[in-house]
C-alpha cells in the first residue's frame, strides 16, 4: 500500500453534523512558573497542563449548508461538552474555542474548527 498517494476524508461527527475531515491538528502545552534564588540560580515553582486544542479542517456536504454556522455559533454558548472520535481516538470533554465557515458556492462549505479537549483515550482501552 502507498498511502503517499491515497488521501480520504475521514467523516468526523461534531454535533448533529457529520465535518469530512481533510486536516488534523492537537497540540499540547504544560506551562512553568519560575523563579530565581538569591544566588542566581532558576528554579521551577509549579507547573499546569493545559488542555489539549484539537483542529478539524474539512467540508460540510449539506442542503442547508449554512445551517452549520448557525448550529456551532449556538454551542459555543452552551455549557455542554462533546465527545468527538478520530481514528480511534476518543476526544472527551471538548468544548468549542474557534470556528471559521467559507461558502464559496460549490454545494458545500469548508470549515475549520478548533476544540479544548481534557479527556483523550484510544477507543476501547481505558487507560489508567
Amino acid at each position: 500500500m502507498n498511502c503517499i498517494n491515497k488521501k480520504e476524508s475521514v467523516p468526523v461527527k461534531i454535533g448533529d453534523f457529520t465535518v469530512y475531515c481533510e486536516k488534523f491538528k492537537s497540540t499540547g502545552v504544560k506551562n512553568f512558573s519560575e523563579q530565581n534564588t538569591v544566588s542566581g540560580n532558576e528554579i521551577i515553582t509549579n507547573s499546569g497542563k493545559k488542555a489539549v486544542r484539537i483542529t478539524f479542517s474539512g467540508r460540510i456536504c449539506s442542503e442547508k449548508t449554512l445551517e452549520f454556522l448557525v448550529k456551532i455559533n449556538d454551542m459555543m454558548y452552551s455549557t455542554e461538552s462533546l465527545s468527538i472520535e478520530y481514528k480511534g481516538t476518543v476526544f472527551g470533554k471538548c468544548y468549542i474555542q474557534s470556528f471559521t465557515v467559507d461558502d464559496e458556492n460549490n454545494g458545500y462549505i469548508s470549515v475549520t474548527l478548533t476544540l479544548i479537549a481534557t479527556d483523550i483515550s484510544l477507543k476501547g482501552v481505558e487507560i489508567s
